[in-house]
């Protein structure tokens, strides 16, 4: 699985056997065209952190849990989690009442970095050439959200994704390096700006029993969008892709010997189809989370809640374990 989403970053990768032919390679258009709407498909599942997530510290479940299952993690997937730098800041803004609703506006910064030793000749040469790819993404999206009932809420949103891929290739294989004016600005060392749309369509279902707070959120979004300023004819793409979450999270206090501190479990599935899932190497994953949250509403400007939790990811190219760290948690 690991091979797939690395597949889907370093553009090198496509002329791994026989880059010699990159001008009269059949099919090598169409080839750098996938590998571009998978990059950007990518990075916009990426950079949805209700979608994945990705910790500051990465393990496989089955080296300290008797379950010995291959979806819950590996030495592979642990490694592709490790290569891979995700940073989001999200923000959230409620606007104006509208037509018995309520006009919002959402946003993200997304930083996201994956930096590999790659070893395209080892035959000839085992000598590694560094590849590293980096994706910076705005996202806007204008929403409106409308009480269904007193439990009940819908919410529309179109959104708009602004993105620049940057390629640093490093070509320090003796064959590669032969290749290197061929592939220079062409394939190598670019960069490539998209722009994508979003529509999507969520329901949320909330309700308290006890002291626990439940959460239940169905969201489906269709991502679609088109490269411009590229380096060149060939080096253009229009990514495309769908996803579908369904999620539930239970929030609860803990003891009264433990003041303005709460826990989380939430547990979701996402269905992915289009250009994210050959990076991902599925049709869906399931993501589980554990949380503990300590409030500062009031007490912390912008903040609400601030915590770490447990996080695991089964069934992807990213399937694994993380410790995270969350804050503002619905």
């Amino acid at each position: 699985m690991r091979h797939r989403l690395r597949h889907a970053l370093p553009l090198a990768l496509l002329l791994g056997s026989s880059p010699l032919q990159a001008n009269t390679l059949p099919g090598l258009e169409q080839a750098v065209r996938q590998q571009l709407n998978e990059v950007f498909s990518t990075a916009a599942l990426l950079s949805n952190t209700e979608a994945i997530t990705l910790g500051f510290v990465n393990f496989d479940p089955n080296e300290f849990l008797p379950i010995d299952d291959p979806d819950f993690g590996d030495e592979n997937s642990v490694e592709l989690r490790n290569e891979l730098t995700v940073y989001t800041l999200p923000w959230s803004w409620h606007l104006t009442g509208f037509q018995g609703g309520d006009l919002g506006l959402t946003a993200r910064l997304s930083y996201v970095r994956s930096k590999q030793e790659l070893s395209l000749f080892p035959l000839e040469d085992a000598t590694v050439d560094l590849n590293d790819d980096t994706i910076y993404t705005l996202f806007v999206q204008p929403t409106y959200r409308y009480p269904l009932s007193k439990h009940w809420q819908l919410q529309f949103g179109l959104g708009g994704y602004l993105m620049r891929y940057d390629n640093d290739f490093s070509f320090r294989n003796s064959v590669s390096r032969q290749l290197q004016p061929q592939l220079d600005n062409r394939l190598t060392n670019i960069e490539v700006n998209a722009w994508m749309v979003q529509p999507e369509l969520r329901v949320d279902y909330r309700f308290e029993r006890g002291r626990a707070y439940w959460h239940y959120r169905s969201a489906f979004a269709y991502t679609w969008g088109r490269t411009f300023d590229e380096p060149g004819p060939l080096v253009s793409a229009d990514p495309e892709s769908w996803r579908w979450l369904n999620g539930v999270s239970m929030r609860r206090p803990f003891p009264a010997g433990l003041p303005d501190q709460d826990y989380r479990l939430s547990l979701s599935r996402i269905d992915i189809n289009g250009d994210t899932v050959r990076p991902f190497d599925t049709h869906y994953y399931y993501e589980f989370s554990a949380e503990w949250l300590l409030n500062t509403r009031g007490k912390v400007p912008l903040l609400d809640d601030v915590g770490v939790g447990l996080l695991v990811n089964y069934g992807s190219a990213l399937k694994g374990a993380s410790l995270i760290f969350v804050y503002n948690v619905d």
